[in-house]
C-alpha cells in the first residue's frame, strides 16, 4: 500500500476541524488586521467548511452502509418467512432493527436519535414476542409478518 492512504471521512474528525475553525475565527475577530486577524478569520472559515464537509461525507457513507445492511436483513427475514424458518426470519428482523438505528443516527443532526416505528409495526412486534414467549410459532410468524409489512410500508 502507498505511504499516503486516503482516510475515510469521520464525524469526529470533522467536528474537531469545525471546532478548530470556530476557534480560529474567534481569535481572528479580536485581533486587529495589522496583526493578522483577517487571516485567522479566513483560515477559520476554511477549516469550519472542511470540517462540515467531512461530517456530511461520513454521515452519507454511514447511511449508505445502513441501507445496504437493512436490505440484506429484509431479504434474510423474507427468506425465513417463505421457507418457514422462524429463526432466520427473527434474525433478519433483528438485523433490520440494528440497521434502522444506524441509519437514523447517520441521517440525524441529534446526538442520540431513535427510529420511531409505526403503531402497526409495534403491534406486530408485540404479537411476535408473545408468540415467542408462549411457544406459538404461528402467532410469532403472524407478528413478524405484520411488523415486516409495516416496515416495508412505513420505512421503519
Amino acid at each position: 500500500m502507498s505511504e499516503q492512504q486516503e482516510q475515510q471521512p469521520s464525524q469526529v474528525s470533522g467536528q474537531l476541524k469545525n471546532a478548530q475553525g470556530a476557534t480560529y475565527q474567534a481569535v481572528g475577530s479580536v485581533l486587529p488586521s495589522s496583526l493578522g486577524g483577517d487571516a485567522w478569520v479566513s483560515d477559520g472559515k476554511a477549516l469550519s467548511s472542511q470540517g462540515q464537509q467531512e461530517v456530511d461525507a461520513a454521515k452519507s457513507a454511514a447511511a449508505k452502509d445502513a441501507t445496504v445492511e437493512a436490505a440484506s436483513a429484509k431479504v434474510k427475514s423474507t427468506w425465513g418467512y417463505v421457507t418457514g424458518n422462524q429463526d432466520l426470519q427473527t434474525k433478519g428482523n433483528v438485523e433490520n432493527e440494528e440497521a434502522q438505528w444506524k441509519y437514523k443516527q447517520a441521517t440525524s443532526d441529534g446526538v442520540a436519535t431513535a427510529p420511531v416505528p409505526s403503531l402497526e409495526g409495534v403491534k406486530g412486534k408485540i404479537e411476535s414476542v408473545a408468540g415467542m414467549v408462549t411457544g406459538d410459532q404461528s402467532k410469532q410468524m403472524e407478528g413478524n409478518m405484520r411488523a415486516e409489512k409495516a416496515a416495508w410500508k412505513d420505512g421503519v
